[in-house]
């Protein structure tokens, strides 16, 4: 059996946009980072309500880490 990488880009998909706002709302009303991932979450299956939950979770938070994630290579 083959495995393949999903090559399906979450940042381009209808939802990116609600995930992306509702993570950033939270964040400025104060929420803890769980509270404020949770939202991007709850968005990304507002607009795919036929989605598992746990496909959903993934895909909103890859999201999110694309947009807010910084990485730091130490040398």
């Amino acid at each position: 059996m083959v495995w393949r990488v999903s090559k399906i880009d979450p940042t381009t998909n209808v939802a990116a946009k609600s995930v992306l706002q509702a993570f950033e709302s939270a964040r400025r009303s104060g929420r803890p980072s769980v509270e404020c991932y949770r939202a991007g979450v709850a968005a990304w299956r507002r607009e795919h309500p036929d989605q598992s939950a746990e496909y959903a979770a993934k895909q909103a938070v890859a999201v999110i880490l694309a947009t807010h994630a910084k990485i730091r290579i130490e040398e």
